[in-house]
């Protein structure tokens, strides 16, 4: 792995410590609209976040910075879906419910196609539910949601699934690159060494994944009390000046 940028990795552990104590701090919840439902789908999904990022700096403290690819990939789809209740509320809970209902569908057939036994009374509830239509069903496919909030996420998420799945991507920071003579087989990850790779940025892509997913999960509070507090722990970390993870492609191989 590539020396860590000090500064960077500083200012990442500061600033996800100053979020989490923001989180707990929060005593009060009140919702900002009388449809409370998607403060409480965010919470749970904000918690993720958060849990996700404390693994990202515990893996990243031993070593493993490139192996927290799925935890940021996680991250990326939790903030994401954050966002979208922030902006579509109800719709996007609608929207939820029918993806439920497919994937558990999904899930009762794969069951059924194995012949494993399960609490049939849960899958024939969720199949009998009669749900609104809702005009956000688009946004359960996290692609275009992404593409949504801004292409240069969706471009980072696709990245990093090609790090987070097996792929000749992921596969390829294990050897030499077949551009070269002779192929070294590789121990530790290697990554371009014209910049700082998603392994060494790892804890500040993940202190910017939970600023945004704070930030986000801020709209649906009434009168949205973090404000404030985010904006400083936003300049204490310099995440606007920071924030600039990259997508990492690979080759193909030939």
């Amino acid at each position: 792995m590539a020396d860590d940028p000090p500064e960077e990795i500083e200012l990442a552990y500061s600033g996800l410590e100053a979020l989490a104590q923001l989180a707990d701090s929060a005593t009060d919840i009140t919702p900002a609209d009388s449809d409370a439902r998607p403060l409480f789908v965010a919470w749970g999904l904000l918690a993720t976040v958060h849990r996700q990022g404390a693994a990202v700096v515990l893996l990243h403290r031993h070593g493993l910075g490139h192996e927290t690819a799925p935890n940021r990939r996680s991250m990326l789809e939790h903030a994401a879906q954050i966002w979208w209740l922030a902006e579509d509320g109800s719709d996007a809970v609608d929207s939820m419910n029918h993806a439920l209902k497919h994937t558990q569908q999904k899930l009762r057939e794969a069951a059924d196609g194995a012949g494993i036994a399960y609490d049939a009374s849960v899958a024939d509830a969720v199949q009998a539910a009669v749900l609104p239509p809702s005009a956000a069903q688009t946004y359960n496919n996290i692609g275009h949601l992404l593409k949504r909030i801004g292409p240069p996420l969706h471009a980072i998420y696709v990245g990093e699934s090609m790090l987070a799945h097996a792929s000749l991507t992921s596969a390829e920071r294990f050897y030499s690159g077949p551009e070269t003579d002779t192929v070294e087989l590789l121990s530790d990850p290697r990554y371009p060494e014209d910049a700082p790779g998603p392994d060494v940025r790892a804890p500040y892509i993940a202190l910017v994944l939970v600023w945004f997913a704070m930030s986000s999960f801020n709209r649906l509070l009434a009168g949205q009390p973090w404000t404030n507090a985010l904006q400083r722990i936003a300049a204490d970390a310099g995440i606007e000046d920071h924030a600039t993870p990259t997508a990492q492609g690979g080759h193909p191989m030939t």
